[in-house]
Protein backbone atom coordinates (compact mmCIF):
# COMPACT_ATOMS: atom_id res chain seq x y z
CA UNK A 1 0.00 0.00 0.00
CA UNK A 2 3.32 1.72 -0.08
CA UNK A 3 3.12 3.42 -3.61
CA UNK A 4 2.33 6.98 -5.09
CA UNK A 5 -1.55 7.71 -5.86
CA UNK A 6 -2.16 8.87 -9.27
CA UNK A 7 -2.21 12.58 -9.96
CA UNK A 8 -4.56 14.70 -8.60
CA UNK A 9 -6.07 15.37 -12.54
CA UNK A 10 -7.43 11.46 -12.00
CA UNK A 11 -9.26 12.42 -9.12
CA UNK A 12 -11.13 15.33 -10.42
CA UNK A 13 -12.00 13.71 -13.86
CA UNK A 14 -13.42 10.45 -11.68
CA UNK A 15 -15.49 13.03 -9.66
CA UNK A 16 -16.82 14.43 -12.77
CA UNK A 17 -17.73 10.74 -14.58
CA UNK A 18 -18.97 9.19 -11.25
CA UNK A 19 -22.20 11.01 -11.59
CA UNK A 20 -22.68 8.36 -14.63
CA UNK A 21 -21.66 5.65 -12.45
CA UNK A 22 -24.89 5.72 -10.43
CA UNK A 23 -25.19 6.01 -6.89
CA UNK A 24 -25.91 2.13 -4.60
CA UNK A 25 -28.99 0.95 -4.80
CA UNK A 26 -29.45 -0.30 -1.51
CA UNK A 27 -27.32 -2.35 0.05
CA UNK A 28 -25.29 -5.20 -2.17
CA UNK A 29 -26.85 -8.45 -1.91
CA UNK A 30 -24.97 -11.02 0.01
CA UNK A 31 -22.23 -13.27 -1.87
CA UNK A 32 -23.02 -17.04 -1.96
CA UNK A 33 -20.03 -19.28 -1.24
CA UNK A 34 -20.20 -23.06 -2.21
CA UNK A 35 -18.96 -26.13 -0.39
CA UNK A 36 -15.17 -26.42 -1.55
CA UNK A 37 -14.29 -23.22 -2.87
CA UNK A 38 -10.95 -22.59 -4.01
CA UNK A 39 -9.98 -19.28 -3.56
CA UNK A 40 -6.95 -17.36 -5.25
CA UNK A 41 -5.93 -13.56 -3.43
CA UNK A 42 -4.11 -11.54 -5.44
CA UNK A 43 -2.46 -9.01 -2.96
CA UNK A 44 -0.12 -6.25 -4.31
CA UNK A 45 1.64 -5.63 -1.14
CA UNK A 46 1.76 -7.46 2.19
CA UNK A 47 -1.00 -6.47 4.58
CA UNK A 48 -3.53 -6.09 1.28
CA UNK A 49 -4.64 -9.91 1.30
CA UNK A 50 -5.62 -9.09 4.99
CA UNK A 51 -7.64 -5.80 4.65
CA UNK A 52 -9.56 -7.27 1.34
CA UNK A 53 -10.34 -10.78 1.56
CA UNK A 54 -9.30 -12.53 5.90
CA UNK A 55 -12.63 -12.85 5.84
CA UNK A 56 -13.40 -14.57 2.48
CA UNK A 57 -10.88 -16.65 3.26
CA UNK A 58 -11.51 -18.10 6.89
CA UNK A 59 -14.97 -18.84 5.50
CA UNK A 60 -13.91 -20.31 2.79
CA UNK A 61 -11.82 -23.03 4.75
CA UNK A 62 -15.20 -23.60 6.73
CA UNK A 63 -16.60 -24.97 4.50
CA UNK A 64 -13.90 -27.71 3.45
CA UNK A 65 -12.12 -25.25 0.54
CA UNK A 66 -8.76 -24.33 -0.21
CA UNK A 67 -7.36 -20.49 0.32
CA UNK A 68 -4.20 -19.84 -1.65
CA UNK A 69 -2.21 -15.94 -1.15
CA UNK A 70 0.05 -14.61 -3.73
CA UNK A 71 1.51 -11.45 -2.83
CA UNK A 72 3.44 -9.60 -5.55
CA UNK A 73 6.03 -6.92 -3.64
CA UNK A 74 7.73 -6.87 -0.98
CA UNK A 75 6.40 -3.22 0.33
CA UNK A 76 9.71 -1.76 0.61
CA UNK A 77 9.32 1.42 -0.91
CA UNK A 78 7.13 2.97 1.60
CA UNK A 79 9.39 5.91 2.41
CA UNK A 80 7.22 7.26 5.61
CA UNK A 81 7.74 3.54 7.23
CA UNK A 82 11.05 3.84 6.19
CA UNK A 83 12.00 6.87 7.58
CA UNK A 84 9.77 5.80 11.06
CA UNK A 85 11.57 2.37 11.29
CA UNK A 86 15.22 3.81 10.96
CA UNK A 87 15.00 7.35 11.92
CA UNK A 88 16.56 8.73 9.13
CA UNK A 89 15.59 11.55 6.64
CA UNK A 90 17.40 9.92 3.79
CA UNK A 91 17.34 6.19 4.03
CA UNK A 92 19.45 4.20 2.23
CA UNK A 93 19.40 1.36 -0.66
CA UNK A 94 19.94 -1.35 2.45
CA UNK A 95 17.38 0.13 4.76
CA UNK A 96 14.83 -0.31 2.34
CA UNK A 97 16.05 -3.76 1.62
CA UNK A 98 15.74 -4.14 5.29
CA UNK A 99 11.92 -3.01 5.16
CA UNK A 100 10.98 -5.46 2.51
CA UNK A 101 12.85 -8.23 4.64
CA UNK A 102 10.77 -7.63 7.20
CA UNK A 103 7.38 -7.09 5.56
CA UNK A 104 7.86 -10.32 4.06
CA UNK A 105 8.10 -12.09 7.39
CA UNK A 106 5.18 -10.22 8.99
CA UNK A 107 3.27 -11.16 6.00
CA UNK A 108 3.87 -15.35 6.89
CA UNK A 109 2.97 -14.45 10.72
CA UNK A 110 -0.26 -12.89 9.40
CA UNK A 111 -1.40 -15.28 6.72
CA UNK A 112 -0.25 -18.49 9.50
CA UNK A 113 -2.93 -16.53 11.58
CA UNK A 114 -5.96 -16.28 9.05
CA UNK A 115 -5.74 -20.11 7.91
CA UNK A 116 -3.53 -21.61 10.57
CA UNK A 117 -1.76 -22.85 8.50
CA UNK A 118 -3.82 -23.76 5.99
CA UNK A 119 -3.56 -21.08 3.38
CA UNK A 120 -0.71 -21.86 0.66
CA UNK A 121 1.87 -18.26 0.64
CA UNK A 122 3.17 -17.24 -2.44
CA UNK A 123 6.01 -14.62 -1.62
CA UNK A 124 7.03 -12.93 -4.77
CA UNK A 125 9.14 -10.25 -4.08
CA UNK A 126 9.01 -7.74 -7.05
CA UNK A 127 9.65 -4.28 -5.52
CA UNK A 128 7.43 -2.22 -4.51
CA UNK A 129 6.28 0.65 -6.99
CA UNK A 130 7.24 -1.89 -10.19
CA UNK A 131 4.12 -3.03 -11.11
CA UNK A 132 2.89 -0.10 -12.84
CA UNK A 133 6.19 0.08 -15.22
CA UNK A 134 6.08 -3.68 -15.75
CA UNK A 135 3.15 -2.99 -17.35
CA UNK A 136 3.57 -0.37 -19.56
CA UNK A 137 7.40 -0.16 -20.07
CA UNK A 138 9.26 -2.85 -19.05
CA UNK A 139 7.28 -5.42 -20.65
CA UNK A 140 10.59 -7.20 -21.72
CA UNK A 141 13.11 -9.27 -19.75
CA UNK A 142 15.82 -7.45 -21.62
CA UNK A 143 14.53 -4.19 -20.39
CA UNK A 144 13.81 -5.17 -17.01
CA UNK A 145 12.27 -2.47 -14.44
CA UNK A 146 14.72 -1.28 -11.60
CA UNK A 147 13.74 0.27 -8.22
CA UNK A 148 14.91 3.35 -7.47
CA UNK A 149 14.74 2.88 -3.72
CA UNK A 150 16.52 -0.55 -3.61
CA UNK A 151 18.39 -0.27 -6.60
CA UNK A 152 17.73 -3.86 -7.88
CA UNK A 153 16.28 -4.65 -11.19
CA UNK A 154 15.36 -8.08 -9.92
CA UNK A 155 13.75 -9.82 -6.77
CA UNK A 156 16.50 -9.88 -4.17
CA UNK A 157 15.27 -11.56 -1.31
CA UNK A 158 16.60 -15.09 -0.33
CA UNK A 159 12.63 -15.58 1.08
CA UNK A 160 10.72 -15.19 -2.08
CA UNK A 161 9.96 -17.85 -4.16
CA UNK A 162 11.04 -15.33 -7.38
CA UNK A 163 14.65 -14.41 -6.03
CA UNK A 164 16.48 -13.90 -8.48
CA UNK A 165 13.88 -13.34 -11.48
CA UNK A 166 14.08 -9.89 -13.24
CA UNK A 167 11.22 -7.60 -12.92
CA UNK A 168 9.49 -7.30 -16.55
CA UNK A 169 5.99 -7.76 -16.99
CA UNK A 170 5.76 -10.69 -19.32
CA UNK A 171 7.52 -13.13 -16.88
CA UNK A 172 5.18 -11.81 -14.64
CA UNK A 173 2.04 -12.22 -16.55
CA UNK A 174 3.73 -16.19 -17.27
CA UNK A 175 3.90 -16.57 -13.47
CA UNK A 176 0.65 -15.72 -12.60
CA UNK A 177 -0.66 -18.06 -15.21
CA UNK A 178 1.22 -20.99 -13.83
CA UNK A 179 -0.29 -20.35 -10.65
CA UNK A 180 -3.86 -19.94 -11.57
CA UNK A 181 -3.09 -23.65 -13.80
CA UNK A 182 -1.85 -24.77 -10.65
CA UNK A 183 -4.74 -23.43 -8.56
CA UNK A 184 -7.94 -23.55 -10.74
CA UNK A 185 -9.61 -21.60 -8.24
CA UNK A 186 -13.35 -21.09 -8.50
CA UNK A 187 -12.71 -17.59 -6.76
CA UNK A 188 -10.31 -14.95 -8.01
CA UNK A 189 -9.83 -12.30 -5.80
CA UNK A 190 -7.50 -8.96 -6.98
CA UNK A 191 -7.15 -4.97 -7.02
CA UNK A 192 -10.07 -3.04 -8.64
CA UNK A 193 -8.34 -1.98 -12.22
CA UNK A 194 -9.98 1.28 -10.74
CA UNK A 195 -7.81 1.72 -7.54
CA UNK A 196 -6.03 4.76 -6.92
CA UNK A 197 -2.60 3.11 -6.40
CA UNK A 198 -0.67 2.25 -8.93
CA UNK A 199 0.66 -0.94 -7.63
CA UNK A 200 -2.96 -2.35 -6.85
CA UNK A 201 -4.24 -0.71 -10.72
CA UNK A 202 -1.94 -2.77 -12.22
CA UNK A 203 -1.77 -6.20 -10.21
CA UNK A 204 -5.60 -5.79 -11.72
CA UNK A 205 -4.88 -5.46 -14.86
CA UNK A 206 -2.09 -8.19 -14.28
CA UNK A 207 -4.47 -10.72 -13.14
CA UNK A 208 -6.78 -9.85 -15.92
CA UNK A 209 -4.26 -10.47 -18.52
CA UNK A 210 -3.40 -13.79 -16.79
CA UNK A 211 -7.02 -14.96 -16.41
CA UNK A 212 -7.48 -13.92 -20.29
CA UNK A 213 -4.73 -16.11 -20.78
CA UNK A 214 -5.90 -19.47 -18.83
CA UNK A 215 -9.47 -19.19 -19.56
CA UNK A 216 -8.29 -19.48 -23.49
CA UNK A 217 -6.38 -22.17 -23.51
CA UNK A 218 -7.81 -25.27 -24.86
CA UNK A 219 -9.96 -28.31 -22.36
CA UNK A 220 -10.65 -25.10 -19.89
CA UNK A 221 -13.91 -27.16 -18.00
CA UNK A 222 -16.40 -25.00 -16.96
CA UNK A 223 -18.15 -23.95 -15.18
CA UNK A 224 -16.35 -20.51 -15.02
CA UNK A 225 -14.19 -18.70 -12.25
CA UNK A 226 -16.54 -16.33 -10.05
CA UNK A 227 -13.78 -12.73 -10.64
CA UNK A 228 -13.91 -10.46 -7.51
CA UNK A 229 -12.47 -7.45 -7.47
CA UNK A 230 -12.05 -5.62 -4.14
CA UNK A 231 -10.80 -1.69 -3.28
CA UNK A 232 -8.31 -0.61 -0.65
CA UNK A 233 -7.16 3.00 -2.09
CA UNK A 234 -9.66 5.11 -3.15
CA UNK A 235 -10.46 9.17 -2.09
CA UNK A 236 -12.27 11.57 0.19
CA UNK A 237 -10.92 9.38 3.41
CA UNK A 238 -12.12 6.51 2.27
CA UNK A 239 -13.06 4.47 3.97
CA UNK A 240 -14.27 6.13 6.89
CA UNK A 241 -12.25 6.13 10.11
CA UNK A 242 -9.17 5.99 7.66
CA UNK A 243 -7.87 9.40 8.28
CA UNK A 244 -8.57 9.15 12.43
CA UNK A 245 -5.55 10.47 14.88
CA UNK A 246 -5.82 6.48 16.55
CA UNK A 247 -7.55 3.13 15.07
CA UNK A 248 -11.00 3.30 15.82
CA UNK A 249 -13.06 -0.31 16.35
CA UNK A 250 -15.97 0.27 13.68
CA UNK A 251 -16.09 -3.61 13.66
CA UNK A 252 -19.85 -3.44 14.15
CA UNK A 253 -20.68 -1.40 10.96
CA UNK A 254 -20.39 -2.89 7.76
CA UNK A 255 -18.44 -1.39 5.11
CA UNK A 256 -19.57 -0.77 1.36
CA UNK A 257 -17.88 -0.10 -1.39
CA UNK A 258 -18.22 4.24 -2.10
CA UNK A 259 -20.99 5.25 -4.68
CA UNK A 260 -18.13 7.07 -6.48
CA UNK A 261 -16.60 4.40 -7.59
CA UNK A 262 -17.99 3.51 -11.27
CA UNK A 263 -19.93 0.11 -11.81
CA UNK A 264 -19.15 -0.07 -15.35
CA UNK A 265 -21.50 -2.92 -15.22
CA UNK A 266 -20.58 -5.05 -12.84
CA UNK A 267 -22.67 -6.10 -9.76
CA UNK A 268 -21.24 -5.81 -6.26
CA UNK A 269 -21.90 -8.18 -3.60
CA UNK A 270 -20.65 -8.49 0.27
CA UNK A 271 -19.77 -11.02 2.45
CA UNK A 272 -21.23 -10.93 6.26
CA UNK A 273 -18.40 -11.53 8.43
CA UNK A 274 -19.06 -13.24 11.71
CA UNK A 275 -17.28 -12.19 14.70
CA UNK A 276 -14.37 -15.32 14.42
CA UNK A 277 -13.63 -13.56 11.08
CA UNK A 278 -13.45 -10.46 12.38
CA UNK A 279 -11.14 -11.47 15.42
CA UNK A 280 -8.84 -13.54 12.90
CA UNK A 281 -8.66 -10.04 10.84
CA UNK A 282 -7.53 -8.26 14.05
CA UNK A 283 -4.91 -10.51 14.64
CA UNK A 284 -3.55 -11.07 11.33
CA UNK A 285 -3.43 -6.81 10.85
CA UNK A 286 -1.82 -7.14 14.33
CA UNK A 287 1.35 -9.31 12.35
CA UNK A 288 2.14 -6.30 10.66
CA UNK A 289 3.89 -4.24 12.94
CA UNK A 290 5.88 -1.81 10.78
CA UNK A 291 2.39 -0.79 8.70
CA UNK A 292 0.33 -0.50 12.52
CA UNK A 293 3.28 2.45 13.26
CA UNK A 294 2.42 4.32 10.34
CA UNK A 295 -1.36 3.60 9.37
CA UNK A 296 -2.74 2.07 12.56
CA UNK A 297 -6.34 3.87 12.00
CA UNK A 298 -6.40 2.86 7.85
CA UNK A 299 -6.00 -0.40 8.84
CA UNK A 300 -8.39 -0.69 11.28
CA UNK A 301 -10.97 0.61 8.81
CA UNK A 302 -11.41 -2.63 6.92
CA UNK A 303 -12.65 -4.57 9.74
CA UNK A 304 -15.72 -4.25 9.45
CA UNK A 305 -18.49 -6.66 9.51
CA UNK A 306 -18.72 -6.88 5.80
CA UNK A 307 -16.08 -7.70 2.79
CA UNK A 308 -17.37 -5.88 -0.65
CA UNK A 309 -16.69 -6.43 -4.24
CA UNK A 310 -17.25 -5.60 -7.50
CA UNK A 311 -18.44 -9.10 -9.71
CA UNK A 312 -16.77 -9.10 -12.52
CA UNK A 313 -17.91 -11.53 -15.60
CA UNK A 314 -15.69 -13.95 -16.92
CA UNK A 315 -16.00 -12.18 -20.53
CA UNK A 316 -14.00 -9.01 -18.48
CA UNK A 317 -10.33 -10.60 -18.86
CA UNK A 318 -10.89 -11.62 -22.78
CA UNK A 319 -8.46 -9.96 -24.55
CA UNK A 320 -5.80 -7.10 -24.30
CA UNK A 321 -8.77 -4.83 -26.22
CA UNK A 322 -11.42 -5.73 -23.26
CA UNK A 323 -9.08 -5.79 -20.73
CA UNK A 324 -7.81 -1.88 -21.64
CA UNK A 325 -11.45 -0.68 -22.06
CA UNK A 326 -12.02 -2.08 -17.74
CA UNK A 327 -9.47 0.41 -17.45
CA UNK A 328 -10.69 3.21 -19.82
CA UNK A 329 -13.97 2.76 -19.22
CA UNK A 330 -14.59 6.22 -17.10
CA UNK A 331 -10.65 7.16 -17.49
CA UNK A 332 -11.49 8.65 -21.40
CA UNK A 333 -11.37 11.67 -20.25
CA UNK A 334 -7.60 11.77 -20.73
CA UNK A 335 -5.93 12.95 -24.06
CA UNK A 336 -2.98 10.74 -23.37
CA UNK A 337 -3.69 7.53 -21.43
CA UNK A 338 -0.20 6.14 -20.66
CA UNK A 339 -1.64 2.53 -21.29
CA UNK A 340 -2.33 2.18 -24.90
CA UNK A 341 -2.50 -0.80 -26.93
CA UNK A 342 0.37 -0.32 -28.93
CA UNK A 343 2.14 -0.07 -25.18
CA UNK A 344 1.54 -3.76 -24.73
CA UNK A 345 -0.09 -5.55 -27.58
CA UNK A 346 2.97 -5.36 -30.07
CA UNK A 347 4.52 -7.54 -26.75
CA UNK A 348 2.14 -10.38 -26.92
Amino acid sequence: MSTPTFVASLLAALWLLSAAAGARAGVPPPLELGQGERVLVLAPHPDDETLSAAGLMHQVLQRQGSARVVIVTAGDAYVEGVERDTGKRHPHAADFLKYGETRLEEARRAVQVLGEGAVRLDLLGFSDGALYPMLVSHWRRVHPEKSEFTGFDHVPYPEAEDEGMVQDGEDLRRQLLAILRDTDPTLIVFPDVMENDSDHAALGMFALLAISDWLSMPGHPPPQPRLLAYLIHWQNHWPPGSSADRPVDLSSQPLYLPDDLPLRGHRRACLPLGALDKELKWDALARYATQQRVMGAFLAAFVRGTECFSVLKSRDSRGIKNVIKQWQHVRKAFDSHPLRRRTIGAAR
